[in-house]
């Protein structure tokens, strides 16, 4: 549950960045931020709990990677109101990627502490 609240307040706010980051992307209407965290935050939870314990931690880095890039791509290429280039895309995924490892590392670190105890 906390990894899921996680990706619903970081998601909008990683797109919200990027958007004053990136010159490839630019939203400017509230809605693709909506209709992507709404999308992107339940696949990544599920992906967390199928690929974690079955994949390495760098696999799972790139599944989500992976799944980021297409996601918001795709979905931005539909909405009026979004304009994400493939690059744009590609720096998005990026800084989602690295924000999903440090909560795998923290979901792996509390298992292991849970798993010990």
């Amino acid at each position: 549950m906390q990894s899921l609240l996680l990706k619903i307040i970081s998601i909008p706010l990683i797109l919200l960045l990027c958007t004053f980051w990136f010159e490839g992307v630019s939203f400017n209407k509230p809605l693709p931020f909506l209709i992507i965290t709404i999308i992107l935050a339940p696949l990544a939870v599920l992906m967390e709990y199928i690929f974690l314990p079955r994949l390495s931690f760098w696999l799972a880095f790139i599944a989500d990677f992976v799944l980021s890039y297409l996601l918001v791509y795709v979905i931005s290429s539909f909405m009026a109101g979004a304009y994400v280039s493939l690059w744009g895309a590609f720096l998005i995924a990026l800084v989602y990627s690295l924000v999903e490892l440090l909560i795998h590392k923290q979901i792996v670190s509390d298992h292991m502490r849970h798993s010990y105890s």
